[in-house]
């Protein structure tokens, strides 16, 4: 499991996804934006929150794991921010 996992506003949060694969899908209801992450044949799409003032750790650790990263890749993505 990834150490030292910080709080992160949305917009940081999206920056270190871009980085690691995930584009804009589509705006979805309310605050909502779906991203999507394709590795071979699988996708993925999640919801991100963008009106939310600070993401917690746990939060934060979800969207990574909905996404289907490892821990070594969150780890990489999260040192390279």
């Amino acid at each position: 499991m990834p150490k030292n996992i910080p709080a992160l506003k949305p917009k940081a949060l999206i920056r270190i996804l871009e980085q690691g694969g995930c584009q804009f899908h589509r705006q979805g209801k309310g605050d909502h934006s779906l991203y999507s992450r394709q590795i071979e044949e699988k996708r993925w799409i999640v919801p991100i929150d963008m009106g939310a003032r600070e993401m917690s750790p746990a939060y934060v650790l979800r969207i990574f794991r909905q996404f289907g990263f490892t821990d070594e890749e969150i780890e990489l993505l999260l040192n390279n921010r």
